[in-house]
């Protein structure tokens, strides 16, 4: 299977590819060059840039499947989807569960759960503007190639090279002991998840509170936290 990944040398992306090599998948990656240079040295790379629009290494080649993990903005995927035309067989867009309003989510909500608006009147990064452009982008995916595209929406994802440390923080300082101080509403529902590889995924690289709590039986986020504090 032939495999375009645009991205893939950070965090998301990285697994993503990595776990593509261990199923025998040829990969390519297409991106600026600038991030993990080191890593993938057998891989072909296409060098281009999406924020100045240059995709002209994607003029030639046709792949099975391409990988969308660095598009934050209707514009990323309008000229990814341009230059790939007709040969991509299928397009996987990375989005967001910040593509879901925020009022009415909880326990038992599946993908069709209310979107916000759209937004593409800008191209800054906010809070408030990240979710609602991630919804226009998956609306021209969608528009562009059908049953051909895939959106996946990710919750908050953690694992290894994790650039910002946004829940492993939580993890290890419960695992300190003592006083944590949650965020939000501590009876609030957290749910562990494993990543979506091609293998199983062994109980012990699961996260706690995922081992604690089952696949799909939420915890309230005081137990989830005293969960982690176990290393259960």
């Amino acid at each position: 299977m032939r495999i375009l990944v645009l991205g893939g040398t950070s965090f998301v992306g990285r697994a993503i590819v990595e776990d593509a090599l261990r199923t025998g998948a040829e990969v390519t990656l297409f991106g600026r060059g600038r991030t993990g240079t080191e890593l993938f040295p057998g891989l072909p790379r296409l060098i281009g840039d999406r924020d100045t629009g240059d995709y002209a290494a994607l003029r030639d080649g046709s792949w099975d499947a391409v990988v969308d993990v660095s598009g934050y903005v209707p514009r990323h995927v309008g000229q990814a989807m341009d230059a790939l035309g007709d040969r991509a067989a299928r397009y996987l867009f990375i989005s967001s569960h910040a593509v879901y309003r925020r009022t009415g989510v909880g326990p038992g909500s599946t993908e069709e759960t209310p979107r916000r608006p759209p937004v593409r009147d800008t191209e800054e990064l906010s809070e408030e503007t990240y979710g609602p452009l991630k919804v226009a982008c998956e609306d021209d995916v969608v528009a562009r190639y059908g049953p051909r595209a895939t959106v996946v929406r990710p919750g908050k994802v953690a694992g290894p090279h994790d650039p910002t440390e946004a829940l492993m923080y939580w993890v290890r300082r419960a695992a300190r002991g003592g006083q944590v101080a949650l965020p939000a509403d501590p009876g609030q529902p957290a749910t562990g998840r494993p990543p979506p590889l091609s293998r199983p995924c062994p109980p012990w690289a699961r996260p706690p509170a995922h081992r604690a709590g089952g696949r799909d039986r939420p915890l309230p986020r005081r137990d989830a936290g005293d969960a982690a504090a176990r290393g259960r």
